[in-house]
């Protein structure tokens, strides 16, 4: 008999009901840990059953696939057992967990189940998942908005910084770490790896197409920062991003800065370090 088996069967959670969020979570710890051990749906409830001491007869598969796919919603008494499974499981990070709650609060998962019912598509997280160098003009004061197609691209050529969205799961969120290496946006004196002075930043990504929304905080300052995103093809994500000022004048007229035009350009595979 397994760890988490033993576990599970010493002091089981006594929990009957489960909000939306709370079903979020379950799903979402139960999917990383069928990726995690590269198991399918069959497996995993007969761990589920094996870990609770009952028949897997009682849980039905099909039931299992449907709150896996996020259709419809699951009888609290089927989950149970599986919450009671996922409680031995490790936990996921803080960041993962803000991305996932962050996609239930704005309906994301519902969207994307609905849409597969419906046999339509939405864009999911996932494919924006990887590198990407961010590159950006001087600041200047502008309203906040999407990009429009037509703009003037061309002065986008200042580099400010490199991020990586990496996948947290199933769903339209991902999490995102920015390294800037030229917080000020002037023109570059020395290659970036020489640059001593960085801010970085974690965060997740939403992804509400066709809006990429990336809500970050500085590592060392805990102060807020946003994107608000849109792809245009090839790799390519533009829009202009804010961030709350780290303020040691107080005659400052806000607290933030002002919104800044930005290009988020993928790295090829190859290129990356």
């Amino acid at each position: 008999m397994s760890e988490a088996t033993t576990a599970i069967k010493r002091r089981a959670p006594r929990k009957t009901q489960f909000d939306m969020a709370e079903r979020e979570r379950l799903r979402s710890a139960l999917l990383a840990y069928s990726r995690k051990h590269g198991i399918g749906v069959p497996t995993l409830q007969v761990r589920i059953a094996d870990a609770t001491d009952r028949s897997p007869d009682l849980l039905p598969l099909k039931t299992l696939q449907r709150f896996l796919s996020g259709i419809g919603r699951t009888n609290d008494a089927f989950l149970i057992p599986c919450f009671q499974f996922a409680q031995s499981l490790p936990a996921q990070s803080d960041t993962a967990n803000i991305a996932r709650e962050l996609g239930s609060f704005f309906g994301l998962a519902g969207l994307q189940a609905n849409a597969d019912q419906r046999g339509t598509s939405m864009v999911a997280a996932e494919q924006f998942a990887g590198r990407y160098a961010v590159a950006t003009r001087q600041p200047r004061p502008k309203k906040v908005r999407v990009f429009d197609i037509d703009d003037d691209n061309d002065k986008l050529s200042l580099a400010y910084s490199r991020c990586e969205f990496e996948n947290t799961g199933p769903g339209s969120q991902l999490k995102v770490r920015e390294e800037v290496f030229n917080p000020a946006m002037v023109a570059a004196t020395r290659p970036a790896e020489e640059v001593a002075a960085r801010h970085c930043f974690e965060g997740v990504v939403l992804v509400f197409d066709p809006l990429v929304f990336i809500v970050s905080r500085n590592v060392l300052t805990r102060l807020p920062k946003a994107y608000w995103l849109r792809e245009f093809g090839n790799g390519l994500l533009m829009g202009c991003g804010m961030e709350a000022s780290f303020l040691n004048d107080m005659d400052e007229p806000r607290p933030y800065s002002d919104p800044v035009d930005f290009a988020f350009e993928r790295v090829p595979h190859e290129e990356r370090s």
